[in-house]
């Protein structure tokens, strides 16, 4: 369903974006670098056969642009994003500072709003994060409080994988849908976890 909806929203846009004056506009940019600030939710879930639900989480931070010409940039930035999970045994998040570095497809209509199709990869170190869980173990009448990261923590720190986003600018203004697929399995016990991550992002470009 997640998927779904990103898709159909990226399909929405390229059919507005066909009545661009060029899909590939090889012209001097009006800036070379560009800065933007985004903040927006997340709807996290696993692959990890016990996973039960998608949760919400949040993530905020900057962006940073390389416009090499108007129809194709760089982009990269450092944000945090909280990626939180449920399952059989309990319940958790996860606080990642994380790294895209994507190249960015851009189309501009004749009324000047723009469409910003990313793809690439991120990479990401887990800095937070609780985790709620019981034992299999039915002897266990309570639940255990552990940290995500760190000696004793239930994951490994680095993630890395892909992510896709389709986005809409008006002026300074940007919304949009992205998805990440996680390819690293960040699981010390409980077998194998791999992160998948929707986010719905606004922005601000500088």
């Amino acid at each position: 369903m997640r998927k779904n909806i990103f898709f159909a929203f990226a399909a929405l846009m390229m059919s507005v974006s066909a009545q661009a004056q060029s899909l590939w506009d090889r012209s001097k940019p009006d800036r070379t670098f560009t800065f933007g600030a985004r903040a927006g939710l997340n709807f996290s879930s696993t692959n990890m056969d016990y996973a039960t639900s998608t949760r919400t989480g949040f993530h905020i931070g900057g962006t940073a642009d390389w416009n090499i010409v108007k129809s194709l940039s760089v982009s990269t930035g450092l944000s945090y994003v909280e990626k939180r999970f449920r399952s059989d045994f309990g319940k958790g998040s996860a606080g990642y500072l994380q790294i895209p570095v994507l190249g960015s497809y851009r189309i501009e209509t004749p009324t000047k709003v723009q469409f910003h199709f990313n793809v690439g990869p991120y990479f990401a170190w887990g800095i937070n994060g609780k985790v709620d869980y019981k034992p299999y173990d039915e002897t266990f009448a309570y639940n255990y409080y552990q940290d995500s990261f760190g000696e004793k923590g239930f994951f490994r720190h680095f993630d890395m994988g892909m992510t896709a986003g389709a986005y809409i600018v008006i002026g300074h203004l940007l919304a949009g849908l992205s998805y990440e697929y996680g390819f690293a399995d960040i699981a010390k016990v409980y077998g194998k976890f791999h992160n998948r991550n929707v986010c719905v992002t606004a922005g601000y470009n500088f």
